[in-house]
């Protein structure tokens, strides 16, 4: 792979506990190490990822990475938002390194850590909208507008990315009215946009989560707050505690967007919610929960696709079909990420491509890879896909 300028853990804001963020100069400082990321318990979707890799963890985790061929020139920028049900995950994980879709594709990637569970959505008693990871998030995007030329990157030509939670916060940003101005395009993977909350709902949790801990949340310890979230969460049972709130009503114009699911996306939930470990032969087993579950994903992105069109812009649908032979897991949530970021060596003891030959995994990674980078260029390849219409990515 040719030689890729990567800055790592570049702090974009700074806040004190469930405070706004305030953006922060970049002071031209290159760091190499990794960033922290938002204390967490383990994930829940070990059973596809395997356990995360030893991390840094910092309630003040606002920082970015940032991969880009060269520092001079006018590239296309990729603002990547991580997954991880809203409590989970982090940008600076090896998982979601840009450096092969930067380098193959010529595009400059951002990827972005944020605030999560009670540190991003935890709602003080009359506190201001939106959420304070909502607020990182917008921040991130304030700061690459100001900053990413000094990497290469064009500021009027930015798309943003996310997988999961980070699709579902991406589709309350265009609720809140944020595309257009911070960026042009978006691309939404199995996003589930019906998990986002409204205030009420959120402030509900946010009370709920009051009682579970049983004292100040602001003077309480970091184990304390995550201890006392992980509690709520074994009670409630819900497939996300937390989630991005949402705007009394809809303010957003809208962008050009691409958005999809993969075919088994609740197969993991739905294992989990039984007990029970994959195995050859679950993926069909399960079929009628699965599918039920996953209408959560498929019908989000196609309303959201529709949402889109019908304010005059163009959408794109896809669903992700590849599995890995014999793991159980068909092809579930987060299985398209190791064909966009990271690498072979940071996914290859990902339960959910346990065994597959990874030469049969490249080719169908450079052609996603490159769907995604044209639709950031804005070459749409298909000249009859005019705004105000929704197409099937083939």
């Amino acid at each position: 792979m040719t030689d890729i300028e990567i800055f790592r853990n570049i702090r974009y804001a700074h806040s004190l506990r469930f405070e706004q963020p305030e953006l922060i100069p970049w002071d031209g400082v290159r760091l190499t190490e990794r960033g922290p990321i938002c204390p967490q318990l383990p994930s829940r979707l070990e059973l596809v990822q395997g356990p995360m890799p030893e991390m840094e963890m910092s309630e003040h985790c606002q920082v970015l990475s940032v991969f880009s061929l060269a520092l001079s020139g006018k590239r296309p920028v990729m603002v990547f938002f991580h997954g991880g049900g809203f409590v989970t995950g982090g940008g600076e994980l090896p998982w979601h390194d840009g450096d092969k879709l930067a380098c193959e594709q010529g595009v400059v990637v951002v990827t972005v850590t944020y605030r999560l569970g009670v540190f991003g959505y935890f709602q003080q008693p009359g506190g201001s909208d939106p959420s304070p990871a909502m607020a990182d998030q917008v921040a991130a995007l304030r700061w690459v507008k100001t900053n990413i030329g000094a990497f290469g990157g064009d500021p009027e030509n930015v798309t943003v990315f996310g997988q999961s939670a980070g699709g579902c916060s991406i589709a309350t940003m265009l609720a809140w009215g944020h595309g257009g101005d911070l960026f042009k395009r978006a691309i939404l993977q199995s996003g589930a946009y019906g998990l986002a909350h409204t205030r009420a709902e959120a402030d509900t949790t946010s009370d709920m989560f009051l009682d579970e801990l049983g004292g100040d949340p602001r003077s309480a310890t970091i184990d304390e707050l995550i201890v006392a979230q992980g509690r709520l969460a074994a009670k409630l049972k819900r497939l996300a505690l937390w989630s991005a709130v949402l705007p009394p009503a809809d303010r957003g114009p809208g962008v050009d967007v691409i958005a999809g699911w993969c075919r088994d996306d609740a197969l993991p939930f739905v294992l989990l919610q039984k007990q029970i470990k994959p195995s050859p032969g679950t993926e069909t087993h399960f079929l009628d929960e699965t599918r039920e579950m996953n209408e959560l994903f498929e019908g989000g992105s196609r309303s959201l696709v529709r949402d889109m069109a019908e304010k005059g812009h163009r959408g794109l649908l896809y669903r992700f079909d590849w599995e890995s032979p014999g793991t159980g897991l068909g092809a579930c949530h987060c299985i398209e990420l190791p064909f966009l970021l990271g690498s072979e060596q940071a996914w290859r003891s990902a339960p959910a491509v346990a065994g597959s030959d990874w030469s049969k995994i490249e080719p169908i990674g450079r052609r996603m890879r490159k769907l995604w980078a044209d639709f950031a260029r804005g070459d749409y390849a298909d000249p009859d896909w005019s705004p105000g219409t929704v197409r099937i990515l083939p």
